[in-house]
């Protein structure tokens, strides 16, 4: 593959101002997660599109929400940025989830969705889907059940099946929400829930960086500076976060399962040599199994799995040029 220009035409006229946000219907076994869901569509009508998925608690704002505040994934896509909504048509997607908690979704299922949206807007196929974290998954589970919906695949930080020692921890974190659940206290339990993930999305190192350890006083309950960040990040949380849907969207990350040896897209792999969640071994045996051309880019980090969304930049300096080449 050779670095040049994107050889489809690109509008060089300034982007809308913010995304069109469009209800998508939900059909057959699909309608168990609800009747429908939604995506965003921000870019010119003839421009390459780019689908933007992340972690469980992103959703279909990545690029720009509609009331012009910057989207989740803004170090990534923005004007001037790596997926500049005037050179891209820009899809961003809210993950279907079950309202009740019951049940987990496919990653498959998810990439049907995504497929889905495609299809209402009489698109064929994305010029690429980018995936970190859940949609990283999602993009391979598309990689290998629908490969006609993209030409390439980026993949940050997730991997063909989940690590055990991480489905271990969120079987803990769907545990304790589930216990709140039944004793009427499931808000508390999702912000201890949260804060249990945030230690496995960042690193010690940070932690040392940001906060001294230890509580002051004899009391049990003592508060301390990293406990009070952690519930900060789980309060918050509980702002874009059911307790159910996150039963039913941590429980899908543990049913994720693709075939690397049947994925044949080009695919742009990176991850962080620090990730807990999806350490530095298994991005390389997925970019070694993978049918297709891939390239595996391991970037030092002080973030963990959240590099993707602290070190964006660096991210989008590996992406931009991958978006530009011939296939």
């Amino acid at each position: 593959m050779t670095l040049l220009e994107l050889n489809r035409p690109v509008s060089t006229a300034a982007a809308p101002a913010g995304p069109a946000d469009i209800a998508l219907p939900l059909m057959g076994a699909l309608k168990r997660y609800g009747l429908s869901t939604r995506f965003t569509l921000h870019g010119p009508e003839e421009a390459p599109i780019v689908v933007l998925l992340g972690g469980i608690s992103a959703d279909r704002f990545p690029c720009l929400r509609s009331d012009g505040a910057a989207g989740w994934w803004c170090g990534l896509a923005g004007e001037g940025r790596a997926v500049d909504p005037a050179a891209f048509r820009i899809l961003g997607l809210d993950f279907a989830a079950d309202p009740a908690g019951r049940n987990a979704p496919e990653t498959r299922e998810q990439a049907e969705i995504v497929g889905a949206a495609l299809d209402q807007i009489g698109a064929a196929r994305a010029h690429a889907v980018i995936g970190a974290s859940y949609g990283g998954m999602i993009a391979l589970a598309l990689g290998q059940h629908f490969p006609e919906r993209a030409e390439r695949l980026v993949v940050v930080s997730a991997d063909a099946a989940p690590h055990p020692a991480s489905t271990a921890m969120r079987d803990l974190q769907r545990r304790i929400v589930a216990l709140g659940l039944e004793n009427g206290n499931a808000d508390e339990a999702l912000s201890i829930a949260r804060g249990l993930a945030m230690m496995t999305y960042r690193t010690r190192e940070e932690f040392a960086e940001r906060f001294d350890g230890g509580i002051s006083g004899e009391a049990t309950l003592g508060r301390s500076q990293p406990g009070d960040y952690l519930r900060a990040r789980g309060s918050a949380f509980r702002t874009r976060m059911t307790p159910q849907r996150f039963l039913s969207l941590s429980a899908s990350i543990d049913r994720h399962r693709v075939d690397p040896g049947a994925i044949a897209l080009p695919a742009l792999l990176i991850g962080a040599d620090s990730d807990q969640l999806v350490p530095a071994s298994q991005m390389e045996m997925l970019a070694a199994s993978l049918r297709g051309p891939a390239r595996l880019h391991l970037l030092p980090s002080l973030y963990g799995h959240d590099m993707f969304l602290k070190d964006a930049d660096r991210v989008a300096n590996l992406v931009a040029p991958f978006l530009g080449e011939a296939l």
